[in-house]
Order: structure tokens, then C-alpha cells, then sequence
């Protein structure tokens, strides 16, 4: 069975998330990607740091996603939103180009791909 189905928007099979299959936003700060995904409405999120991980595909490098399903993902951070527990001003992120999780400043500048529960 095919993992991504791509019907304007990537449903996740394994997961049942919809993501958006475009880069929502690239080189924004934290509340600039939210309000990103906020302005889409319909339920996209930021995804929690599971959630965006759960793309990562080890077998694959710069980026490490299938490109099938999210062609435009850059090979950079993208924003999640799981704070990290050690200091408020971070959360984590995915760095797609070798598929690792990070923390980054909420000042820092990184890309956004949203979520939302299946339809």
C-alpha cells in the first residue's frame, strides 16, 4: 500500500495526518510560522515534533523525506511545535537535510510545513 496519497494535500496512511505538500512559509521565526499556519485555518497546525519526525525517511538524504510526496522541502529546519523542557525560548525542529531533530531559537529562522488531523 502506498504510504503518501497526494490529492492536493499529502494524507499520511500510516499516521492518517494531512500535510500540506508545499513548504507553508521558508526563513520565518516561530511566531511568524504560526501565524503562517494559522492564516491557512481549516484546522492546520504546526506539528508536534513526533508528528514531523514521523516523515523523516533514513534512507534518503538532503532532503530526508520522500521528495515524491513533499517535492519542495528544502533542506533545512522546519519548525514543530513541541517546546523543548530545558529553556522557553526553544522548541524542537527537523532538519531535513540529514533528517535529525534539533533544538532552535524561537528568534531563529526556519522552515514550516503544517498538519492537520485526517478529513
Amino acid at each position: 500500500m502506498q504510504r503518501f496519497i497526494d490529492h492536493s494535500v499529502v494524507t499520511d496512511t500510516k499516521t492518517g495526518l494531512q500535510w500540506t505538500k508545499a513548504t507553508v512559509a521558508e526563513d520565518v521565526t516561530f511566531e511568524k510560522a504560526q501565524e503562517a499556519v494559522e492564516a491557512l485555518g481549516k484546522g492546520w497546525r504546526l506539528p508536534t515534533v513526533d508528528e514531523l519526525f514521523s516523515l523523516v525517511d533514513h534512507s534518503k538524504h538532503e532532503p530526508a523525506i520522500d521528495s515524491d510526496a513533499f517535492p519542495d522541502t528544502k533542506n533545512d529546519c522546519y519548525w514543530t511545535s513541541t517546546p523543548c523542557a530545558w529553556n522557553d525560548t526553544a522548541v524542537w525542529v527537523v532538519y531535513f537535510d540529514d533528517g535529525g531533530v534539533y533544538h532552535g531559537h524561537r528568534s531563529s529562522y526556519a522552515c514550516v510545513r503544517a498538519v492537520r488531523s485526517g478529513q
